[in-house]
């Protein structure tokens, strides 16, 4: 039991760090639509470094300043030229993996997997330190949002931009802010998620960016609820799998158990949340 519950504290790393920073774009009104391709930049950019000789450290800087020129396309497009926040989202999403792949080619010679050098020493020695840095992570979070002149800027940039206006404060330049910092957290993830798996393989996200977008409502829009549902949909997702093959069962009721679980949880959450919203008024 305990090797379970450890492996999905594990698993739920690039989902905390994704989802956290999407909470912070989400609370300021333009929620970030493109952190399924920033996680594939990430992932990219910490194999290609590592593969270069780099170290990790060096690979996870490479990945979050990387994860940062992406938010600052998205946030152009978006602030600047009054493109839709979803489309040019998506757009992002469609141009990365492409990206990754041109890039790739030129480099490596192909569009396939990238094996990173030493990811296995280094993950086995820094793995445990990591997946409980996570619980640190969402507290700071909390306090950022709740305690910090940034977090009130961020929240006042959805509820009362006037607000921010009157007092001389760019609500463009937070909506920028934020965009770029939930971009460099997915980016971040992908790092890790390049590093644990010990290479770069196209599609590897595997629609973990939809899953963070997901869990920032499963997760009541709070940092320690974030956390919670992360741990939640990997437990789910671990469980099925370990289940496989066992009786009669179709293995694909078990492939979609994280997901039915995942829908289940977002409309309670969603409605438990509605309801919340109308005892306020």
């Amino acid at each position: 039991m305990m090797d379970i519950i450890l492996a999905a504290a594990n698993s739920a790393v690039p989902l905390v760090l994704a989802s956290l920073g999407g909470l912070l774009s989400e609370r300021a009104g333009v929620l970030n639509i493109s952190m399924e391709g920033c996680i594939t930049a990430g992932a990219f950019t910490t194999a290609l470094v590592m593969a270069g000789g780099g170290n990790p450290l060096v690979a996870a800087v490479a990945a979050i300043a990387a994860g940062a020129f992406f938010g600052s396309l998205l946030s152009g497009f978006h602030l600047l030229l009054a493109a839709n926040l979803f489309i040019a989202g998506m757009g992002i999403n469609l141009l990365i993996p492409s990206f990754a792949g041109l890039i790739s080619q030129i480099v490596q010679g192909s569009k396939g997997a990238i094996h990173i050098p030493e990811a296995a020493k280094f993950m086995e020695r820094g793995l445990p330190y990591i997946t409980w840095l996570m619980i640190p992570l969402a507290i700071l979070t909390t306090l950022l949002l709740k305690r910090s002149r940034l977090g009130s800027h961020i929240r006042a940039a959805d509820s009362s931009p006037d607000f921010l206006r009157e007092r001389g404060i760019s609500v463009e330049k937070t909506h920028f802010l934020v965009l770029v910092i939930s971009s460099a957290s997915a980016a971040l993830a992908g790092a890790f998620l390049a590093l644990r798996v010990g290479a770069y393989v196209p599609g590897m996200s595997s629609g973990r960016g939809w899953i963070a977008l997901v869990i920032i409502w499963m997760g009541f829009r709070k940092p320690t609820g974030i956390l919670i549902s992360s741990y939640f949909f990997t437990l789910i997702e671990i469980v099925a799998g370990r289940f496989q093959g066992i009786g009669n069962v179709p293995v694909t009721l078990f492939l979609a158990m994280p997901s039915l679980a995942a829908l289940t949880a977002l409309t309670v959450a969603t409605i438990a949340y509605s309801s919340k919203a109308r005892l306020r008024r």
